[in-house]
């Protein structure tokens, strides 16, 4: 009579896997928006700084900020979450809140292909404010699942971090957007443009404080 096979447990590779291939998934989305974005750029072929301050006058430039500082967020947040998450012990071990992540990683990449489309100023805001939307549906789904669960590697690492600073810019974004309810200008795009790019940047630096000083329980 033959013996039962001894099954050895492989699903943290698995886990580790499937993350790596997700965040390449991702990746792929968030280079493509990146170089559709300088493609609608017009840099001139002169190396003069003259030249280069004709490019700071056009609004695409900053938008083009606003939009890579906005990518970097949500693919540097989401690579530390998914490894912190997924891999690193102690680890969640549910398939679903994976597959929960892996589902809104497409719709961000799908609303990120919309965003890079927008071709004025308030398109690109009114867009981009859906993007973060998603991203702060994400964060309050995320802390309303996990807030149940008593495993440690099953608690929210960034959730209410995040929350916080998507409120943030969301209500950035919805002053930004008014100013045209209150100021016509021909240079009004321009400006706006330019605080969305700073605006969206200071996020950016937020998320990097809050995902660099991540920690977790011991395992």
């Amino acid at each position: 009579m033959g013996s039962n096979p001894v099954l050895v447990d492989h699903s943290k590779k698995a886990f580790e896997d499937a993350v790596r291939v997700i965040l390449t998934t991702f990746g792929v989305f968030t280079g493509f928006a990146i170089k559709t974005t300088l493609e609608a750029i017009n840099f001139p072929h002169s190396a003069s700084w003259l030249a280069f301050l004709g490019v700071l006058s056009d609004f695409r430039f900053f938008l083009c900020i606003a939009m890579v500082a906005l990518l970097l967020r949500f693919i540097i947040g989401s690579a530390i979450h998914l490894n912190l998450c997924y891999v690193v012990e102690p680890r969640s071990k549910m398939p679903v809140m994976l597959f929960k992540d892996v589902s809104f990683l497409i719709v961000f990449g799908l609303i990120a292909v919309f965003v890079i489309k927008a071709s004025d100023v308030l398109t690109f805001a009114t867009r981009a404010s859906f993007f973060i939307a998603i991203g702060l549906l994400w964060s309050v789904m995320d802390v309303l699942v996990r807030g149940r669960q008593t495993d440690p590697g099953e608690q929210t690492l960034f959730s209410w971090d995040w929350v916080i600073i998507d409120l943030i810019q969301l209500f950035g974004t919805a002053i930004v957007m008014g100013l045209s309810m209150i100021i016509s200008a021909d240079s009004l795009g321009w400006y706006q443009a330019f605080l969305f790019a700073i605006g969206y940047s200071f996020a950016l630096y937020f998320d990097f404080r809050v995902v660099l000083a991540a920690e977790k329980p011991r395992a």
